[in-house]
């Protein structure tokens, strides 16, 4: 396959997935996150992990704030990227609740405020939730096209966890993938745990 129709594949895996997540009901959302929230809380494996980082969903993904909201209560150190987009990196933020000040990143996606956030290096995380639009039974995955969360699974330690949330719609058969993409090891749905 050409770089240039891989390209057009992940453009029309995006598309269909971002129209089928969009025309979720909010009751759909909200039950199948938290569905997802308890097979991942369940998973003994995370739950020993002392220092995790979650995306800040937005829109009709996966929620991810009550996860967020029990891992704090759980004492785990919990950590959201912000974006910095002129450096195509992310930093890996502490937070330590929800009620913190949070603003609108580059791409409309909540991010901590800049003021008294404290920012770690990626070598301090056991486990990432990554975000994405499709993933497939080998841990490939499609995200939003801007390579921040490829880049960032690169920095972590041997060892931290690879982990996704998705909606079992997102699990397909094969995904196209690049050869920067990175891979995530598990992925938990509304329905299973699938070990890729």
């Amino acid at each position: 396959m050409s770089f240039a129709s891989m390209k057009m594949d992940k453009v029309a895996v995006r598309q269909d997935m971002k129209l089928r997540r969009d025309a979720m009901s909010p009751d759909e959302v909200l039950n199948f996150s938290r569905d997802i929230e308890n097979r991942l809380f369940a998973w003994k494996e995370f739950s020993v992990c002392w220092d995790v980082m979650f995306y800040l969903s937005f829109g009709n993904e996966v929620r991810t704030d009550e996860m967020i909201k029990l891992a704090l209560e759980n004492h785990q150190r919990v950590y959201v990227p912000r974006l910095v987009k002129r450096e195509r990196r992310l930093e890996v933020c502490e937070i330590t609740d929800m009620d913190q000040e949070f603003e609108l990143g580059s791409y409309y996606i909540r991010e901590p405020s800049r003021l008294n956030t404290r920012v770690v290096s990626p070598s301090k995380i056991d486990a990432v939730i990554a975000p994405g639009l499709a993933f497939d039974y080998s841990g490939r995955r499609v995200g939003f096209g801007g390579g921040y969360f490829d880049w960032f699974l690169k920095q972590l330690p041997e060892g931290a966890l690879r982990l996704a949330v998705a909606y079992r719609f997102q699990v397909l058969d094969s995904v196209p993938q690049d050869p920067w993409d990175e891979r995530v090891q598990k992925i938990f749905t509304e329905n299973d745990m699938i070990n890729c």
